[in-house]
């Protein structure tokens, strides 16, 4: 009966642990997130409201993402790769002298790819605990 109650009481701290750590990426996932959209509207007022818009990139041109992300396991296993072929800098788009609030707005929303994977494990991690 006590070895129950100890795998029992390892379980739910264990669930306990991982949910907070849940919390804790979604919370910074959400705040690099702001940050992001933040620089981006700090560059347009830098930059000027007209050179910091959509009509600075072509709609011809297919947008293509440089980062896929694929489940390779029943699981659970994540695996990101980079797309050399089309790992084009879009910051050449705004001229070779792009703001800093530009590539720092980048910089952000790249992070919020690793940060979606993380709390995609935690979430995984959760659900095979409650399991």
């Amino acid at each position: 009966m006590d070895s129950l109650c100890e795998q029992i009481d390892k379980l739910t701290v264990d669930y306990l642990e991982e949910f907070g750590h849940l919390l804790a990426c979604k919370t910074l996932l959400d705040d690099t997130i702001k940050q992001g959209y933040f620089n981006i509207s700090r560059a347009r007022i830098i930059m000027g409201v007209n050179n910091l818009s959509r009509l600075q990139y072509s709609e011809k041109d297919p947008m293509i993402a440089s980062t896929k992300i694929s489940i390779t396991s029943s699981p659970f296993n994540i695996e990101k790769t980079m797309d050399k072929e089309h790992s084009d800098d879009a910051l050449k788009w705004f001229g070779l002298l792009s703001p800093l609030a530009l590539k720092q707005s980048q910089k952000s929303f790249q992070q919020t790819i690793d940060l979606s994977l993380e709390a995609c494990r935690r979430q995984e991690n959760i659900l095979q605990l409650k399991s």
